[in-house]
């Protein structure tokens, strides 16, 4: 997880702060479950649990309150950025859209690819119409951007 000491806002789409609260919401009902066993036993492993949840609660707090929607940021609106979909064309005329999310919720789903990955960093930074390669431990190939959208 991202470290609650950056001061950055981070950039969540409104599906991806949903699934961080509910994330956040387990970790709140486990936290008092394990409280209530605690007073009950007091094993090491429930001791470890609870510092691990109260560190995870500690995270995803830190990282709701920074977090920000896409429409919230000062974007230039021909150039993609973290939070657009993005329409790209390969080479053999076969297109793909795609999310460009913060890391943490690039495992929504199928379509959410992670700014940190190889496509996403290929396309940030560059306009409809652009051609830009992309390098992947399998190989590098060039795509086209052929959209982009900023989500709300």
């Amino acid at each position: 997880m991202t470290s609650p000491a950056t001061s950055s806002p981070i950039v969540l789409t409104a599906d991806g702060r949903a699934w961080l609260e509910a994330r956040r919401d387990r970790v709140v009902e486990r936290l008092a479950r394990v409280d209530e066993d605690l007073a009950a036993d007091r094993t090491s492993e429930l001791l470890d649990e609870r510092a691990s949840l109260s560190d995870q609660l500690d995270e995803l707090t830190a990282l709701l309150r920074r977090a920000v929607a896409p429409g919230e940021i000062s974007d230039d609106p021909t150039v993609v950025e973290l939070g657009d979909e993005v329409d790209i064309v390969f080479p053999d005329d076969e297109r793909e859209t795609f999310l460009v999310v913060h890391p943490i919720e690039a495992g929504m789903d199928e379509q959410r690819t992670s700014a940190d990955s190889p496509l996403a960093k290929a396309v940030l930074g560059h306009r409809v119409g652009d051609e830009v390669t992309v390098t992947t431990p399998g190989g590098v190939f060039r795509v086209t951007i052929a959209g982009r959208r900023r989500l709300a």
